[in-house]
């Protein structure tokens, strides 16, 4: 049975309830697909070269956002 549980700062978050003993309840929280093996198929349609700051901090930046 799954539902949907609130976390803190009002998140909702789908939960699994996994076992029922007596008054307890445990609930699994991880997403349905955890410790699945995916596999995608892309295209790539564009590439680019880092910023000098991209290549420094070793990840992407998001437009406009100076990190």
């Amino acid at each position: 049975m799954t539902f949907l549980a609130q976390g803190e700062g009002g998140t909702e978050q789908q939960v699994r309830v996994t076992a029922v003993s007596g008054d307890e309840i445990t609930v699994d929280a991880n997403h349905p697909m955890a410790g699945m093996t995916l596999h995608f198929e892309v295209d790539i349609v564009d590439v680019r070269e880092g910023t000098e700051q991209e290549i420094e901090h070793g990840h992407v930046h998001q437009h406009g956002a100076d990190h």
